[in-house]
């Protein structure tokens, strides 16, 4: 007993003290951003582009995207660029009707003058960067614009981003997202929410301290010789672009956050795509800190960018904290030692310290970012705790990501589905079509998880281990509206 409770202890501490590190780092961020905004310091906005115009690429990688694709194509030719300097590459790994709607659009488009080409790979190996590195030998633009099925670039998009490349140490210029659909449903407001933070706190807060910032997939442009400098897309984790970023960064590629510079988006709106993204995200960010870290710490960067560069790739591990953390005040009250309460309030301090700085960090972003000012103070502190538990109902799930990741377990590439949902659709076109076949036994996991924590409460009720009701609470919620809505959703299929 002595054994595990100091096992536990141990485990508790260690997952508290990351749990509370990593929110200070977020809440450093925040303040080099609100700082930077304060200050007027952002990336000044270039002029625009003198002299003719480069050669410029599109790439829209694509797998079974038939609800979106023809969007995709009819918005991306609108695109207000010399045509003779512009083309066009769907790239198109798709196995099922996809490649007959796309066929269908760009033979109209191709009739109408537009530079576009349907390219088909013989193969699929290497996934999405897999297509972008064949694409691109198919290609010489001296730059590549690349676009997600989902997003829907603004016609005037190449050539603001061009300008910030008169810099010939600019390698990558990535926008801010924007969202179509961020009013759909709760789930997509939680989204929107995270994915703000991360186009304003984190890539702001990175570049006004000059860390590296990464291109996010989507949404931004590259100089076609800092890709082939960096060794080109590979497909050893499943952030391509998180490596690449890096590596690019680590040889000197100036890379620049345009936050002036908005990209509309669709996002995820049923639980099973929000659990698939993570997933990836969470898996691929893992694989890229283990190949990469130790470049990074002997590369020439300064000391600040190494420092915030490891936290940039490490901060998936955040997920493993918090069910570690889980877990040990669950243990705790049933094998507590003479220094039960001590250790109970020190890891509620870290806990709510944590929590304060997450609060800081969100409402930084919400109030310093260029986003319409509607939120008011108890909206965001309602918001930000109700993401904070729903990262934390997603924990389990999310920590295999992280062992897999860490330990180098290959898994495919699982994309996330679009399905043309904007915030006046109704219902969810194909809904049937994209829903999990099955329900993952993690789910029966976070609702059991959900169970015992809400149990913990009542047991607990009148003991010592009332001490940490809060942190029991919180976790019930989390893994309750993460497991019920994906087994609701389960059987709507």
């Amino acid at each position: 007993m002595i054994v595990l409770r100091i096992i536990v202890e141990l485990a508790g501490l260690l997952s508290g003290a990351a749990i509370m590190v990593f929110g200070l780092a977020q809440g450093y961020l925040a303040f080099l951003y609100w700082r930077s905004k304060k200050n007027n310091n952002s990336i000044e906005i270039p002029t625009p582009w003198s002299g003719p115009y480069p050669t410029v690429l599109i790439q829209l990688p694509i797998f079974n995207e038939q609800y979106v694709v023809e969007r995709l194509l009819r918005n991306v030719v609108k695109m207000d660029y010399p045509p003779d300097k512009l083309s066009i590459q769907l790239l198109d790994d798709s196995d099922d009707e996809t490649c007959v709607i796309a066929a269908r659009v760009i033979a109209e488009l191709r009739k109408a003058g537009h530079n576009i080409t349907h390219v088909q790979r013989p193969d699929h190996v290497g996934f999405k960067a897999g297509a972008l590195e064949y694409g691109m030998g198919l290609d010489k633009a001296e730059f590549i614009a690349i676009f997600d099925a989902d997003f829907l670039p603004r016609p005037d998009f190449v050539k603001q981003v061009i300008a910030y490349f008169a810099d010939p140490k600019v390698g990558m210029v990535q926008t801010r997202w924007q969202h179509l659909n961020a009013d759909y449903s709760l789930i997509t407001r939680l989204m929107a929410f995270a994915i703000d933070n991360h186009f304003s706190v984190e890539h702001g807060g990175r570049q006004a301290s000059n860390g590296f910032i990464n291109f996010n997939g989507t949404g931004g442009m590259w100089r076609r010789k800092t890709i082939i400098d960096a060794g080109g897309w590979r497909s050893d984790t499943l952030t391509e672009d998180l490596d690449l970023s890096f590596r690019s960064q680590i040889l000197g590629w100036k890379f620049i956050f345009a936050e002036n510079i908005t990209t509309p988006s669709e996002l995820p709106v049923q639980m099973s795509a929000v659990r698939s993204q993570q997933f990836r995200w969470t898996k691929g960010a893992a694989e890229t800190g283990r190949k990469t870290l130790s470049n990074l710490w002997t590369s020439n960067a300064p000391l600040g960018t190494k420092v915030m560069g490891s936290f940039h790739m490490l901060n998936s591990f955040i997920f493993l904290f918090l069910f570690v953390f889980g877990l040990s005040t669950a243990l705790l009250p049933f094998i507590a030692g003479r220094h039960f309460i001590l250790m109970a309030t020190i890891l509620n301090v870290m806990i709510v310290t944590s929590m304060f700085a997450t609060l800081f960090t969100y409402w930084t972003s919400r109030r310093s970012g260029d986003f319409e000012k509607s939120h008011s103070s108890s909206s965001l502190i309602t918001t930000t705790m109700t993401f904070t538990a729903l990262a934390t109902g997603l924990s389990m799930h999310c920590s295999r990501a992280v062992l897999q990741g860490l330990f180098g377990q290959a898994t495919p590439f699982v994309r996330t589905p679009k399905l043309n949902v904007t915030a006046e659709t109704t219902q969810v076109k194909g809904q049937k079509a994209y829903n999990i076949a099955r329900v993952p036994a993690v789910v029966y996991l976070e609702l059991a998880m959900a169970f015992c924590f809400a149990a913990l409460v009542v047991v607990g009720f009148g003991t010592p281990a009332m001490i940490f009701a809060g942190v029991y609470i919180f976790y019930a919620i989390g893994f309750a509206v993460v497991s019920v809505l994906s087994l609701w959703e389960a059987r709507l299929g």
